[in-house]
This record gives C-alpha cells, sequence and structure tokens, in this order.
C-alpha cells in the first residue's frame, strides 16, 4: 500500500516536472530567436579580458546604456560576468553566446540569393532600423541578424554602435548592387524591350563609288612651259597703290606744315612752364593771408 502511494506521487511529480521543463526550453527558444543584430554585434565587442566596469568603452555607449545591454545579453544567455564589489568584474561569454558567433560566421560565407538582395534594395530605400527592416520583410530577427552579418562580412554594409543603438550604412558596393537588382525603367526612364523589339534594323546600302580613270605612263599630260615672272607680273598694282597712298608735296607746304609743328610745340612749353608760377603765386596769397590773420586777429 505504501508502495503504491509513493509510486503515484512518483508520477504526479514527474507529470508537474514535464511540463515546466518544456514551458523552460520554449521560454529559452524564444528568447533565441529574439535575438537582434544590436545582440551580435555587441557580442563581437566583447573580449576575454574586457571588463564589466569598460564595457562602455567598448561598445561606444554611456554606463548606462552599456549596462541595459548587458542585462540583455545575460538574459538571452549570451554572457555572464561576475558582481564582485567594488570590482573589477570580467565578462565572459557563454556556450550558447559562441554558437551563435560560429553560426553567424558559417552563414557569412554563403552566395547572396533573393532575401539579400531584397534586404539590400530596403536599406537603399531608405529602411535602416532594424524593426523596420524587420517588419518590411517579414523575417525573425535572428535570420534578419544573420543576413546583416553576412553582408557585413562581404563588404556591402558597415555597422557602428551608438549610444545603445547601432546604425546601419551601405557602402559603394552594397549601393551599386542595390541599384543593380531594380528594373532598368526605374534606372533609365526607358521600358525593357523584349527580344521580338529588339529585331535588327535593315541595312542601309551605301551609294557606289564613283569610277575611277586610271592614267597610263603614254596618256600622261605634259605640263605647259610657264613664263618666268616678271617685277610687274609679281606684285601687278603696287605702284598704282603706293602713288595713291602717298602723293606729292610741295616744299612749300612741306615748310609751312614744319613751322605750325615748331609753334605747337612752343605754345605748349610756355603753358607747362605759366603753370607752376600760377601755383606759386597762389600758395604766396594765401600764406600772407593766413600770417595777416594771425597777428591781427
Amino acid at each position: 500500500m505504501i508502495k503504491v502511494w509513493i509510486d503515484k506521487v512518483y508520477n504526479d511529480i514527474r507529470g508537474f516536472e514535464n511540463p515546466f521543463i518544456v514551458s523552460y526550453c520554449r521560454i529559452v527558444d524564444c528568447m533565441l530567436d529574439d535575438i537582434t543584430f544590436m545582440d551580435l554585434a555587441s557580442l563581437l565587442k566583447i573580449t576575454t579580458n574586457t571588463p564589466m566596469e569598460k564595457l562602455g568603452t567598448a561598445l561606444n555607449a554611456t554606463i548606462f546604456d552599456a549596462s541595459n545591454i548587458a542585462g540583455t545579453l545575460k538574459q538571452k544567455g549570451l554572457i555572464d560576468f561576475t558582481a564582485n564589489y567594488p570590482g573589477p568584474n570580467f565578462i565572459t561569454i557563454t556556450d550558447t553566446g559562441k554558437a551563435l558567433i560560429a553560426e553567424a560566421e558559417s552563414k557569412s560565407s554563403s552566395p547572396l540569393d533573393a532575401l539579400d538582395h531584397s534586404l539590400l534594395a530596403q536599406m537603399s530605400g531608405g529602411k535602416r532600423l532594424l524593426i523596420d527592416l524587420q517588419n518590411s520583410l517579414g523575417i525573425r530577427a535572428k535570420d534578419l541578424a544573420f543576413r546583416l552579418y553576412k553582408l557585413y562580412r562581404q563588404n556591402f554594409i558597415i555597422y557602428e554602435l551608438r549610444n545603445g543603438s547601432i546604425e546601419l550604412l551601405l557602402t559603394e558596393q552594397g549601393f551599386l548592387q542595390a541599384k543593380g537588382q531594380e528594373h532598368p525603367a526605374s534606372l533609365y526612364g526607358q521600358p525593357r524591350q523584349t527580344a521580338a523589339q529588339q529585331s535588327p534594323k535593315p541595312a542601309v546600302p551605301f551609294p557606289a563609288a564613283a569610277p575611277q580613270t586610271q592614267i597610263h605612263p603614254q596618256e600622261t599630260p605634259t605640263p605647259k612651259a610657264v613664263p618666268p615672272k616678271t617685277p610687274l607680273m609679281e606684285r601687278p598694282g603696287q605702284q598704282m597703290a603706293h602713288e595713291d597712298v602717298h602723293p606729292a608735296v610741295s616744299p612749300e607746304a612741306h615748310a609751312q606744315v614744319l613751322q605750325q609743328d615748331n609753334a605747337n610745340k612752343k605754345t605748349q612749353v610756355q603753358k607747362s612752364k605759366t603753370l607752376p608760377l600760377i601755383l606759386i603765386s597762389i600758395v604766396i596769397v594765401a600764406a600772407v593771408g593766413a600770417i595777416y590773420y594771425i597777428y591781427f586777429h
């Protein structure tokens, strides 16, 4: 009787423990599926010698943000750390965290597929937040983390941790890859032509070349003798033009022109001598007036 009661209690305990273990495993699986690219990127920044007090420096975040990230990673079972006061406290990556890093590394070398191209297209369209990318693609956060890490390893994107968040940017290679997946009509503004529409154009015949007459040596025309050029033939009309430009001038007119030029020069010299005298006179009169004003007033 006692043995039957013990077996019943044991079976009840087993029946109670099994649902608990199953539910616990489901919680752990849900937490692992909840891993984001922020968790993976933060986990990669942690080394074996990273103290808890310097985690903010490694993650480029404040102490408050670094503490939140460390608590999230510990809650998901990716890291563990000591709690010694006043410290130092060191961080260790658990087996689950190491397995996550190994899985991300193994998937990062695979070639790009349609999902990767869609992810690049979404980022090229302006979506850079993890939650926006996850909602637009409709995939799990863990799968998105692996895809982003794969694009990072293949130099299609870069990321930067800052103040408890992550910033995603396309590289030049990633931008060109994203644009290469778009329809040519969106790139060039012209619809894509089908093979039937791309029929070759009819060839345009070239005009026939004009027939060339061949000149045989016996039919070569002999050049005509050219008479030697005379000075008059080489420069016709030059003397006439010279005479028209420089007509003959009589000696009397030439003498009058010289006298007029000399008179103009003398007048200019007299004016140049008279002007300084006038200026000197004005200065003297002004000085006398100033002296008279000072002494008699």
